[in-house]
């Protein structure tokens, strides 16, 4: 009797997982969607390369100049630098918040 029930439960099993296959098909992207798809990464991944390289070698030339000014000590320059930086600083945050929020990405400081 165990066997019978056994077969019947195996017999609907699949019956079951028959109709979630027919009833999930999965819609396959033809060839030109994907290489449109991968071409758009490749450019903003090319971007935003370029656009972080540029962030770090100004970066690297900030601190060499900083450097550079404090060795010489050039307060008077430096003191100049820094009241910019304290300046510019809150544009260039605002800036950056509104590229993001161009992006539609999830921000990491939950605004």
């Amino acid at each position: 009797m165990k066997e019978g029930n056994e077969k019947e439960w195996v017999k609907r099993l699949m019956n079951d997982m028959k109709k979630l296959e027919n009833a999930h098909q999965a819609k396959v992207p033809q060839q030109h969607e994907l290489m449109n798809v991968l071409t758009e990464f490749k450019n903003q991944r090319k971007k935003a390369w370029k656009r972080e390289l540029t962030i770090f070698i100004l970066t690297a030339l900030t601190i060499l100049a900083t450097y550079f000014v404090v060795s010489l000590k050039m307060p008077a320059v430096f003191l100049w630098v820094q009241i910019l930086a304290i300046i510019t600083i809150p544009f260039i945050y605002v800036a950056e918040r509104k590229r993001r929020k161009g992006l539609n990405e999830v921000s990491d400081d939950g605004f």
